[in-house]
């Protein structure tokens, strides 16, 4: 896999990038902390970084599908690395007000949204459909070893040395991120097979307006069963995810009885699974397929949630976290290959766009019923509905997920006439 130049190089960019996003993730809330801690006041800054993914996702989609996804992705990591810049020099002389942190956030995800959609529509170009699920296993790795293993543990200790040093040093890292970009010379194999420099825009006679293209990913989405089953599971995953989450720091300080070091071993012990499930995705594709290594990684995956809520060391707790790792990292990788095998690159970054909102948007739900259920009947509780919704969930979609895992050219419209050229 690492012989293949335009892979490796998608890769470097990503993992560079990632390493500058975990330190900043870290770094940012403690900035933000030692200003005010008034609870209310910090999940602004968290708002207002999901924000532009459900205001500007569709359109990101959109723009990944009509212009060079190479050069979108570049030019949004330049405009992050100056924006960075910028703030770690505020930084530095002593200016980083709570408003000016969540105006940083909003902005910085608008570039999010734009880089997301062209980045995963670049793996396809690079990679033949054989060796994709390897590929997409050792991407998410990458992210895990330098977002959550290095990168907010770098962070973190970055601040108690330079506040402005992981803000500089992630504006270094967008740089290093677009120099890989501008070095990727991927032919686009679609279904036009001439070598160029990247994915092409879409035709002129296959644009139409932007009100119709907004809604053609989710509308595509949930045209075709497969992508259908797809996108519900990962709403449901992100409900049930995003519960634990919202009660795992409590739930192992108060009912596991870790203190805060502690908790950084459980979230590291599930940044390791989460690379080991990655690099074992290929393997796994290979040995089951995609269908039935999806099926049994969202098991896996509910199975560990429900043990994690049951258990009452902490020995078993690092176990059960490194497991949970291991397959939710294994089924984000291959879901992903398996929507890469079903939707042609002239879609790719508007149905992206779709999967994504659809996940970003069902994450809170699953946050504000973890915190109910918690409040009325113990930290445990979440962990216990959110294995129950994932069964449910599994047993629903699977059922959707048993299209060819291969591209029909009769099963999405022509360019001419396609969504996109409606009036």
């Amino acid at each position: 896999m690492f012989a293949n130049r335009g892979f490796v190089l998608l890769w470097l960019a990503s993992v560079t990038s990632a390493l500058g996003n975990g330190m900043r993730w870290a770094a940012l809330p403690l900035l933000a902390a030692g200003q005010s801690g008034d609870p209310w006041v910090i999940s602004l800054i968290t708002a207002a970084e999901q924000l532009p993914w459900l205001l500007f996702g569709l359109f990101a989609g959109v723009l990944a599908d009509r212009f060079d996804r190479r050069r979108l992705a570049r030019w949004s990591d330049l405009a992050r690395a100056a924006v960075m810049a910028a703030f770690a020099a505020a930084v530095a002389c002593g200016y980083a007000p709570i408003a000016l942190i969540a105006v940083l956030g909003f902005v910085l995800t608008c570039g999010d949204t734009v880089a997301g959609p062209a980045l995963a529509g670049l793996l396809p170009a690079v990679v033949p459909p054989s060796d994709r699920p390897a590929a997409n296993g050792r991407l998410l790795a990458g992210v895990q070893i330098t977002d959550t293993m290095l990168g907010a543990t770098a962070g973190a200790a970055l601040m108690a040395v330079a506040a402005v040093a992981p803000f500089a040093i992630d504006a270094a890292t967008f740089l290093a991120s677009a120099v890989f970009l501008t070095l990727l010379r991927a032919p686009w194999t679609g279904s036009n097979t001439a070598a160029r420099p990247g994915p092409p825009p879409v035709p002129a006679a296959g644009r139409g307006r932007i009100r119709a293209e907004l809604t053609g990913g989710l509308r595509l989405m949930w045209a075709n069963p497969a992508l259908r089953g797809l996108g519900l599971l990962q709403a449901v995953i992100s409900v049930a995810y995003a519960a634990v989450l919202a009660v795992l720091v409590l739930f192992a300080t108060r009912a596991l009885g870790l203190g805060p070091a502690g908790f950084g071993l459980l979230l590291a012990v599930f940044a390791v699974g989460g690379v080991a499930g990655g690099v074992g995705a290929g393997r796994l594709a290979r040995r089951v397929g995609m269908r039935r290594g999806l099926i049994a990684a969202v098991a896996g995956s509910g199975l560990c949630v429900a043990a994690l809520g049951a258990v009452h060391g902490a020995p078993a707790a690092v176990v059960v976290a490194g497991l949970l790792g291991a397959t939710s990292t294994l089924g984000d990788a291959l879901a992903a290959t398996m929507r890469q095998a079903l939707v042609p690159d002239a879609y790719l970054g508007r149905v992206t766009s779709a999967f994504r909102i659809v996940g970003l948007g069902a994450a809170p739900a699953g946050a504000l019923a973890a915190g109910a259920l918690a409040h009325a009947y113990g930290l445990r509780a979440p962990f216990l509905a959110g294995a129950v919704l994932l069964a449910a969930g599994l047993a629903g979609c699977a059922p959707l997920l048993r299209a060819p895992l291969t591209t029909s050219p009769g099963a999405w419209p022509t360019p001419a006439a396609s969504p996109t050229s409606r009036p």
